[in-house]
């Protein structure tokens, strides 16, 4: 491939990976979604379910899909699918938001995130094989990392726009948010044409199971533990939105977009370079300042402060960024080759079923225990941090 051909790629690849992420961020489970459920009076049971099935719902097929996805060759075709899978499930929501009631609304949209996460798992897949093929070493994370502060960077505007808007029209802003989500799936489809992506798969080495490949390596099982104690994270964000919506019903969402996006932009290249030179003390960094948020939140939240609360859910994303990238350093330092791939869909499979255990028991909880479910989980982020003691320190 020639420099100029490697450019183009590069240019495509970082705009695609841009649009997408920042399609992700406007329609988020922990911010958006929440505060559709929270504004429309779905049930609260149902925002429970809200991060757990998006995440689950993208780990979960990983691996029945990655063996059909290995008989296509070529992977920038099945990519396409998925993201025209995203596209349509978000669309979809318009309709749900504006014509049903709020449980036939509520129960729509976790049906249409399950799809939206279906559709993201075969992404997940594919662009990864894509990145290898057209990529060279060397320049695949720079493509992250340009692509994550160029989506939180339109992330920060979009939401100043929603925040000097948020007087008017509210409704059809929610609309706008979401319809723009999937016109920017839509809009990565004819940047993709120019791309081919040719994967020839090796079927030598048949998958171990779960339980083979955890009795292997003692790390990768302390580390499953570790990362799925510290879901909570994620799983405890909504409740930030849905609690702050809750105490007087306006129009917050753009000031958690925001924070959100900030989070993401300011400390991302700040994990990643803390986790090249140890991982594991990212990661005890970064969960001792999601309990510290959450902790916070839970003892002040009745102040009714927006701009505390917004804080605290800025420095929980702050935390939530550092736990991603170090776990993910950490597996790479871990394991290699196969081992790796093999490693990921474990650790992968294993977390989105706990992800799946841990909705279904809070949607029960939360209607009983309401904003105590904080404290529950900020008692789990607190044991992550503790049990990233028993890591070990990387070579």
């Amino acid at each position: 491939m020639s420099k100029k051909r490697q450019f183009s790629v590069f240019i495509r690849l970082v705009v695609i990976s841009t649009m997408t992420k920042l399609a992700d961020i406007l329609i988020s489970a922990k911010t958006t979604l929440p505060w559709i459920m929270t504004s429309m009076g779905a049930p609260s049971w149902m925002i429970s379910l809200l991060v757990p099935i998006r995440e689950s719902g993208s780990l979960i097929p990983q691996l029945p899909l990655k063996r059909r996805i290995q008989h296509f060759v070529r992977r920038e075709r099945v990519w396409r699918l998925g993201v025209l899978v995203q596209a349509l499930a978000i669309l979809a929501m318009v309709p749900s938001v504006a014509l049903l009631g709020s449980f036939g609304a509520g129960l729509s949209m976790l049906i249409l995130l399950l799809i939206l996460s279906l559709g993201r798992a075969i992404c997940s897949l594919t662009m990864k094989d894509m990145e290898g093929v057209l990529i060279e070493k060397g320049r695949r994370g720079k493509l992250v990392g340009i692509a994550s502060g160029l989506s939180g960077l339109l992330s920060l505007i979009s939401a100043g726009v929603l925040i000097l808007g948020k007087s008017q029209f509210e409704q059809a802003w929610l609309l706008i948010i979401i319809a723009s989500a999937s016109v920017l799936f839509l809009a990565t489809l004819p940047l993709s044409l120019a791309l081919r992506a040719r994967v020839t798969s090796d079927q030598k080495h048949p998958s171990q199971s779960f339980l083979t490949t955890l009795r292997s390596d003692k790390a990768l099982m302390h580390l499953i533990i570790s990362r799925c104690l510290l879901l909570h994270s994620a799983l405890i964000a909504p409740f930030f939105v849905s609690i702050t919506t809750g105490q007087d019903g306006s129009f917050h969402l753009p000031y958690f977009i925001a924070a959100s996006a900030l989070a993401a932009f300011l400390s991302s290249y700040v994990w990643g370079s803390w986790s090249d030179k140890s991982a594991v003390l990212t990661i005890r960094i970064a969960s001792a300042i999601c309990v510290l948020a959450s902790s916070a939140f839970y003892c002040f939240f009745d102040i009714g402060s927006l701009w505390l609360n917004v804080g605290l859910f800025f420095l929980l994303s702050v935390g939530y960024a550092g736990v991603r990238t170090a776990r993910k350093t950490y597996l790479l330092d871990i394991a290699s080759g196969d081992t790796r791939t093999e490693y990921v869909a474990t650790a992968n499979t294993i977390v989105g079923y706990v992800l799946l255990a841990f909705g279904g028991v809070y949607a029960v909880i939360y209607p009983m225990i309401d904003h105590h479910i904080i404290a529950l989980m900020s008692v789990f982020l607190l044991l992550g941090l503790g049990q990233s003691y028993w890591l070990k320190k990387e070579k």
